[in-house]
């Protein structure tokens, strides 16, 4: 391995296995890109202002194509363990030592500190390239002119640039005719289709003239297309395309469509008068007057269709049309008769929502929105089915006795309820003042005990599903309503009179209620009987 003495010693390393020594070591890494230094220049500074340097010729770069020198730096014990770094590249290189003009410089801008048997880590790029390679670089820090394309090595400072040139090859900014020297100057526009180019006028002013332009024919049919010069290859050729253009003879009724094609010619299309309609004969002639087809209509005992599938049986008129007489309209499942079919209408149907309906398994159930059929089999006057989501209906399961609060809607025990996961409780309002009803949708409810609801609200079981009910439910509550009504059945108020009234009426269920009793003072009227309540299911209200 090369070794170069600095503080205590610089090596040049090509891994980076090496055990740091007793002192630390600082590990300083150039990296460079497409120009590679003739000559790289390590400088090293401690706080006191201890400082030594070395340089490293690009012959003895361990690795060129890897565009990295890596250089380890021993740090002397009487040295201070802060140290600030400088990195400079040249252009030259003699006798082992760096030459010429410096390129660039990289410094660590602070200090980088080096501890005992470790290594510090630095690292720098050199930002000057030579992509081309023509000698001429861009971001150094020297004076020299950088190069202004180091993409083509043929441009860079310095480059012969003749009158006719048409790219600024020597970096001066001037391009061609614009260089000294070159006024009246034969030169070159770079168009095919000029002769005769000079130079006209000095300086950054000056420009490349044509003395003649080549003109191309100009354009005689509606199909020909309008033609240029081509500065590429100097001929005429086409800047435009007359394809689709139209070139139809407007007096001609039965040309239907006339265009120009890719070789410059118009191409008529006839019309033509094939007819698809069932009624009138395939083919036809066009009318040059009006440039409309006629056709001779079928007589009246051809078949046809006319596209009902309500009409029948469907016979050509003799006038070209085709026609059907009206039958019946027979609505589907779960739907109703919306428009009876016509001799231009066919049958349609809308849901019938609510209706009656079977859902196929004997069961009876009510025509959704959907036209199903649902297996709910009833028409509740209190809530609606199909507003209930699937998502909400659970399963109603028990294995014991076990009482429903409706205050907060909690079952105790609640241990004896296997679903309890499932059910969903939705507060129903019942309108006219009446309390809030509780709504709990199942498709399955399974009584292992007696179910007994108590609190304050009414309670709809809604099953949809199948109900085994061999347990009891009791009802035991008293739902503060003010509006409580039932109707006729309901018991008649006694009439406060003097001191002490008569007492209410009792309410009648399946038989008339009694006359409430009189008071203490004999005028007081008594509170009437209510009437039987009719047989007919009604929600229990109060």
């Amino acid at each position: 391995m090369y070794r170069l003495c600095l503080l205590g010693c610089v090596l040049l390393l090509g891994a980076c296995r090496e055990t740091a020594p007793e002192e630390g070591a600082l590990r300083v890494t150039v990296k460079y890109g497409t120009y590679r230094p003739a000559c790289v220049r390590v400088a090293v500074q401690d706080t006191q202002g201890h400082a030594e340097g070395t340089d490293i010729p690009s012959s003895q770069f361990k690795d060129p194509d890897a565009r990295e020198l890596r250089i380890a730096v021993l740090r002397r014990a009487e040295w201070d363990r802060e140290l600030t770094v400088t990195v400079s590249s040249f252009d030259a290189v003699a006798a082992d030592r760096c030459d010429g003009d410096a390129v660039e410089t990289r410094g660590s801008g602070g200090t980088v500190s080096v501890l005992p048997k470790q290594f510090a880590l630095w690292e720098v790029r050199l930002e000057t390239e030579d992509t081309d390679g023509d000698g001429h670089l861009v971001g150094a820090m020297w004076t020299k002119e950088p190069d202004c394309d180091d993409q083509e090595s043929s441009i860079h400072p310095g480059a012969i640039e003749a009158c006719g040139s048409t790219v600024d090859l020597n970096c001066n900014k001037r391009i061609g005719c614009q260089e000294s020297g070159c006024a009246s100057k034969p030169c070159d526009d770079g168009n095919a289709c000029t002769t005769g180019d000079y130079c006209d006028g000095e300086g950054i002013t000056a420009k490349c003239l044509p003395a003649t332009t080549k003109q191309c024919p100009v354009p005689s049919g509606i199909c020909d297309a309008k033609q240029a010069c081509q500065p590429t290859t100097g001929l005429c050729a086409p800047i435009e395309s007359t394809e689709g253009r139209d070139c139809r003879d407007a007096s001609d009724k039965c040309t239907t469509s006339a265009t120009c094609d890719a070789t410059g010619k118009c191409v008529a299309t006839q019309r033509d008068c094939t007819s698809t309609a069932q009624c009138l004969e395939s083919k036809g002639t066009c009318n040059s007057a009006s440039g409309l087809c006629d056709f001779t209509p079928r007589p009246n005992t051809e078949s046809c269709s006319d596209g009902l599938n309500c009409t029948g049986p469907d016979r050509c008129n003799g006038s070209g049309a085709c026609e059907g007489a009206p039958g019946n309209c027979e609505p589907p499942p779960c739907h109703q008769l919306k428009q009876a079919c016509t001799a231009s209408t066919e049958c349609e149907y809308e849901v019938a929502l609510n209706a009656d309906c079977n859902t196929g398994s004997g069961i009876p159930g009510v025509c959704l929105a959907d036209a199903t059929c649902s297996p709910f089999p009833y028409k509740p006057l209190n809530f609606d089915p199909n507003t209930i989501a699937n998502a909400d209906i659970g399963e109603l399961k028990t294995n014991a006795d076990v009482v429903f609060d409706t205050q907060n809607s909690t079952w105790n025990p609640a241990s004896a309820v296997t679903t309890l996961g499932t059910l969903k409780y939705i507060s129903t309002p019942q309108g006219a003042g009446n309390p809030e009803a509780l709504l709990i949708p199942v498709r399955t409810l399974e009584l292992g005990g007696t179910l007994r609801i108590t609190g304050p609200r009414p309670v709809i079981l809604a099953v949809f599903g199948e109900a085994t009910v061999s347990q009891s439910i009791l009802a035991t509550s008293s739902i503060e309503n003010g509006n409580a009504a039932c109707g006729s059945s309901h018991g008649g108020p006694g009439i406060f009179t003097d001191t002490t009234g008569g007492g209410g009426g009792g309410g009648g269920n399946n038989t008339d209620g009694k006359d409430g009793g009189g008071g203490f003072d004999d005028g007081a009227i008594q509170g009437r009987g209510g009437l039987s309540r009719p047989t007919s299911p009604e929600p229990l209200l109060g």
